[in-house]
């Protein structure tokens, strides 16, 4: 028996939300229907794809690894159906784009990937900036698109905002961290922990917004713009942080395991 890509994309879902309830809802199909899928799914490639935890499922190394080539089979199928319509319409011409540096590096390589699949004719130019200058740029029609994160961004009648994703931030600790002994985790209980505080992208000004609040702070013991050493930092229990599922990676560069959980209150989404 051969999987199909109805499985692969169940699979995904579940690996992207750790949850088979959350992933029914994602891919409109029952719950049921999705454990099943993963089930021969698991029983065809004769691996373990997830670990059940207390919050809900995890990704095993093998399971990570099949996430990225699963990744990559949807976006080709996909890729493949708008090429049918979209190439023969002979589109051309350039656009220019900013991004900045979260979404460059963890979004925006499959975007483009799809898109000049779809329209080949097209000159795509890009220029990382930060959110502000972005906006500016915007307004003065020196960028014909942005694609950033919209937690600070201003409103303003001279652009349209278009939602493209919307991932959920949730607590990052190691295995062994008493945190995940607890049934709930609230913002009370992270304030007593030492924080590993990430700087890019406003990163800081949007933890500071929904610390601020529920009138709590974290105890920031070390801040860094780079996300590597976040995960090496948490998954060796020097700290934990807030980020969203999107930068997560279940391991560290050393290979040490960090696991996620949510928190009682409610968290803003990363736009």
């Amino acid at each position: 028996m051969a999987f199909t890509f109805k499985q692969l994309r169940y699979f995904v879902a579940v690996a992207e939300t750790g949850k088979v309830t959350d992933a029914a809802i994602a891919v409109c199909i029952s719950a049921s229907t999705i454990t099943e899928g993963i089930k021969d799914l698991e029983y065809y490639l004769s691996v373990k794809l997830f670990d059940r935890t207390r919050t809900g499922l995890e990704l095993t190394p093998e399971g990570y690894r099949f996430l990225t080539h699963s990744k990559r089979i949807l976006a080709d199928i996909d890729n493949a159906k708008h090429s049918i319509h979209d190439n023969q319409q002979g589109i051309q011409g350039k656009i220019v784009i900013g991004t900045t540096v979260t979404v460059s590096g963890y979004f925006l390589s499959r975007l483009l990937q799809r898109f000049s699949q779809a329209f080949p004719l097209v000159d795509v130019h890009i220029e990382e900036h930060s959110r502000k200058d972005i906006e500016k740029k915007i307004d003065q029609k020196d960028l014909d698109l942005g694609i950033i994160l919209v937690s600070n961004v201003r409103q303003s009648k001279n652009r349209t905002l278009v939602p493209l994703i919307r991932s959920q931030r949730r607590l990052w600790l190691s295995v062994d961290h008493p945190l995940l002994q607890k049934d709930i985790v609230t913002l009370e209980d992270i304030s007593k922990e030492n924080y590993i505080q990430l700087m890019i992208d406003e990163a800081e000004h949007t933890t500071n917004s929904y610390w601020h609040k529920y009138k709590l702070q974290p105890n920031i013991i070390f801040k860094t713009s780079s996300v590597e050493a976040v995960r090496s930092l948490v998954a060796t229990g020097r700290g934990v942080t807030i980020l969203s599922d999107m930068v997560h990676r279940p391991w560290s560069v050393d290979g040490d395991r960090i696991n996620t959980v949510e928190i009682k209150e409610k968290i803003p989404s990363m736009d």
